[in-house]
């Protein structure tokens, strides 16, 4: 990614069940939806993008999060922090991502979080769609 190049690689992968996500006509018709509390690796820090991969029946990466504050710690839990969400419509499904050399590790056994080879990321970034980075506030 270049300095100024508004669109960047995602730099983990998040796991959700399929009732994470909020319905794709809402989504498509209310733009991007907000989320105060996202699931995160302790690394991520404002600005950090991660794609959102769908277990269950359609799975796949389904989203792209834009994180909009660093990881905070959740009760011993875990760390959260506060994120955009894109629905993808369509979503790049499982066998897509296995029949790609550079995501087939990545996406073979995945469960819960993960952070991306620059490889497997950059490759993403071609096969998704080019959304820029959002980074407006979280709301009050």
């Amino acid at each position: 990614m270049g300095a100024r190049d508004p669109i960047p690689d995602p730099s983990c992968v998040l796991v959700w069940r399929p009732d994470g996500f909020p319905p794709v006509a809402a989504a498509t018709v209310d733009g991007p939806v907000h989320r105060p509390s996202v699931c995160c690796l302790r690394s991520t820090a404002a600005g950090t993008r991660a794609v959102v991969y769908r277990a269950g029946a359609d799975r796949g990466v389904a989203g792209v999060l834009d994180f909009l504050t660093d990881a905070g710690p959740v009760g011993g839990r875990g760390w959260t922090g506060q994120g955009v969400l894109h629905l993808l419509d369509p979503f790049l499904p499982r066998a897509d991502l296995l029949a790609d050399p550079h995501l087939r590790p990545v996406f073979l056994h995945i469960q819960g979080r993960r952070t991306l080879p620059a490889a497997a990321a950059r490759r993403l970034r071609e096969l998704l769609p080019a959304l820029p980075l959002t980074t407006l506030p979280p709301p009050v």
